[in-house]
């Protein structure tokens, strides 16, 4: 049986979409139970602390006005802020994630919100099912297809919702900056299109200092997908 993977990003009229359009500075990540909800409200640039109030403000509001109820809130770091409320799924606006579903396809969470795009991305088994979901979504929003792949043998196992904490947490800033600077320069192409002197030059660091940064930052990085790897054994 195949399996279909598909990401895409939508838009159309609803609490979070509005509020990302609103506040292009400030990514919005939603995961949700049909219980409770979880949304992550982060500030890649907050100059003034007045936005930050405003987007307070709007989030109430739009939460009262849907008749959720605020269970936590919680500050991660200083520019994200955890909100945990009761689920407002299908509650006067149309919920994407019941539109999939009731097309028997499974979202994997996050859904997130940027710059007034809904970012989705789904598995389905069946491609009536995706014309179907699709069809549905087009009666109520704007929708682009940004990535689709399809394997007669796919298993589930390896669409994992990988953390980016859990691959690059332990990166120091100097670390995750070398190894930045090695993909942009096409140090990792085959053949190389730079050494680690020129990088280096570049860096303003002597080439022993950025390569140790470097090797350190591939050797973290390599630790922590190694138990993905193991599970990719049985395909080899």
């Amino acid at each position: 049986m195949a399996v279909y993977e598909i990401d895409f990003k939508l838009r159309h009229d609803c609490p979070y979409n509005n509020l990302s359009r609103k506040y292009p500075n400030v990514l919005f990540s939603q995961w949700c139970n049909y219980s409770m909800e979880v949304l992550e409200v982060s500030f890649k640039e907050l100059n003034e602390l007045s936005e930050f109030q405003a987007v307070q403000e709007d989030i109430q509001q739009y939460l009262t006005k849907l008749g959720a109820k605020i269970a936590r809130k919680s500050f991660s770091g200083s520019n994200t802020q955890i909100i945990v409320h009761e689920c407002i799924c299908d509650t006067l606006y149309k919920s994407v994630t019941s539109v999939l579903e009731k097309h028997n396809c499974l979202e994997l969470q996050p859904t997130t919100y940027h710059e007034g795009w809904e970012w989705y991305r789904m598995i389905s088994f069946s491609q009536k099912d995706i014309k179907a979901a699709f069809d549905e979504l087009a009666k109520f929003s704007e929708f682009k297809i940004t990535s689709r792949t399809s394997r007669p043998d796919y298993s589930l196992r390896e669409t994992f919702v990988v953390s980016t904490n859990k691959i690059f947490g332990e990166l120091t800033g100097k670390q995750r900056d070398a190894l930045v600077a090695a993909l942009d320069n096409g140090y990792y192409r085959v053949p190389k299109k730079v050494t680690t002197d020129t990088i280096a030059h570049q860096m303003g660091q002597p080439r022993t200092t950025y390569e140790e940064h470097l090797r350190k930052a591939e050797s973290k990085v390599l630790r922590s997908v190694a138990p993905y790897l193991e599970l990719t054994k049985s395909k080899t």
